[in-house]
């Protein structure tokens, strides 16, 4: 029987089409992390250092506890995953795991780098009073104190691992230049090491993780740019309230140029990387999918296309316009469906 030509013409968009909806489902399937993504981890470490007087050593040590606090309940971190060391080596606060010598913070990384996995996070949180110069500054502790040249060592364990070095203590804003490196966020209360004055900083940095606020954006998350940008924005409210001179300005450097920024804008430039990285590494739902596997599970690959698109975004300048365009028609279209799945299940709860 012979096939005119309309007929083969028909018959090719069908196949066409065919093949197009193939492809489609392919890109669909590859916008859901799979396992490895999924069972990232993320491992805390939160250091409180010596007080020296009684109102810093209660105020050093509520602040740790209520981070160490929030980490679980707030974001879903296993106990197991954090660890705090403080100044009293007999705390009874139950989220206490020892001293905060330099042996038991060496003992934590080793630990951590052998069972911490590819692509996994990790998080060192340091409050407390600074001191020193360049790669000799230093975070007082009980007995040696650790520099900054010392934390450079021990976070180059984590070659392969997404890594935050957060410095809440004064004087710590020289330690940006030695601790910058790609794939990490590093923040400093201060600029540099002269800034020696108590930091406010701190308070407000631990406050943004710890309670509402400081979701600029509302997609239910709080990354590490935000709080960093709701701390300083906090800190110079209170400078301005009292009518004093600021004596402390924070910086963040998450592009490894070994350069502090005081408010980084978080594009394509400095604070981008901090933008993306959540202390749930992405893993776990929403607060409003805690109880219902199917919703976190939604919420999970929602984050992962953000992460796509945040990713094709910095590639945009070495790619031909017409093939970052169709990457991101592509991933909008995958994340619009996640969206509405979200939207299906969330208005069927209510």
């Amino acid at each position: 029987m012979n096939i005119g030509r309309g007929e083969r013409r028909a018959g090719f968009l069908a196949g066409a089409a065919f093949l197009r909806g193939a492809a489609f489902l392919m890109l669909l399937s590859a916008a859901v992390p799979n396992r490895a993504v999924l069972q990232a981890q993320t491992h805390v470490l939160i250091v409180s250092g010596l007080g020296g007087d009684a109102k810093y050593k209660k105020s050093f040590a509520s602040l740790a506890d209520s981070l160490a606090g929030a980490i679980g309940t707030r974001y879903g971190i296993p106990a197991a995953q954090v660890t705090w060391l403080a100044e009293d080596s007999v705390s009874k606060a139950p989220r206490f795991r020892g001293q905060s010598t330099k042996a038991n913070i060496e003992r934590w990384v080793q630990q951590t780098a052998t069972r911490a996995g590819a692509g996994d996070q990790v998080v060192i949180v340091l409050i407390g009073h600074g001191s020193g110069d360049g790669e000799d500054s230093k975070l007082s502790l009980p007995g040696p104190d650790l520099s900054a040249r010392d934390f450079a060592q021990l976070l180059a364990r984590f070659p392969t691992q997404k890594t935050a070095f957060v410095n809440l203590s004064s004087a710590s804003g020289d330690m940006v230049p030695v601790l910058s490196a790609p794939n990490r966020v590093v923040i400093t209360a201060t600029k540099s090491a002269f800034e020696r004055n108590e930091s406010h900083f701190a308070e407000y940095f631990v406050r943004a993780l710890t309670a509402d606020g400081s979701d600029t954006d509302k997609d239910g998350r709080i990354s590490l740019l935000e709080a960093f940008k709701f701390a300083s924005a906090e800190t110079k409210r209170l400078y301005e309230t009292d009518e004093r001179m600021q004596t402390e300005h924070a910086q963040l450097d998450d592009d490894g140029d070994r350069t502090g920024h005081p408010d980084p804008d978080g594009k394509l430039g400095e604070g981008a990387f901090a933008r993306r990285f959540f202390l749930d590494a992405g893993v776990s739902a929403s607060r409003a999918g805690v109880n219902d596997p199917r919703l976190g599970a939604l919420y999970t690959e929602k984050f992962a296309i953000e992460e796509q698109i945040e990713q094709l975004k910095a590639r945009k300048a070495a790619m031909p316009p017409n093939a970052y365009d169709d990457e991101l028609e592509k991933l909008l279209v995958q994340l619009a469906l996640k969206a509405r799945s979200i939207r299906e299940i969330e208005g069927r709860k209510s």
